[in-house]
């Protein structure tokens, strides 16, 4: 499954333009994404709007996509048994990361 059909199958759906934002923070568009490649997404989306003037109202999407991409990382993780038991406090250190 493509993250176009992934994002499209969310329930609830997510607005269009977060769908969009999404499907673009994510590498290979083509395969349906892991915790990890959404965990990497987000983190590489949060430094970028860290790095710009993030108190913008421009800056809304961008982190609204954030947020949108760790929950579905957590989501995703926690239904997954393979998942290290440390998943998210990985999670909190990777996007934390961002602020030093």
């Amino acid at each position: 499954m493509s993250p176009t059909d992934w994002i499209s199958e969310l329930d609830p759906a997510p607005p269009s333009d977060l769908a969009t934002a999404m499907r673009n923070s994510l590498k290979d568009p083509a395969s349906t994404p892991s915790a990890d490649e959404l965990l990497e997404a987000a983190a590489h989306l949060l430094d970028k709007v860290l790095r710009t003037d993030c108190e913008t109202r421009a800056s809304a999407v961008d982190l609204l996509t954030v947020d949108a991409l760790m929950t579905h990382a957590l989501l995703i993780a926690s239904k997954d048994p393979r998942t290290p038991d440390d998943f998210a406090e990985r999670a909190l250190a990777r996007v934390t990361a961002a602020w030093r």
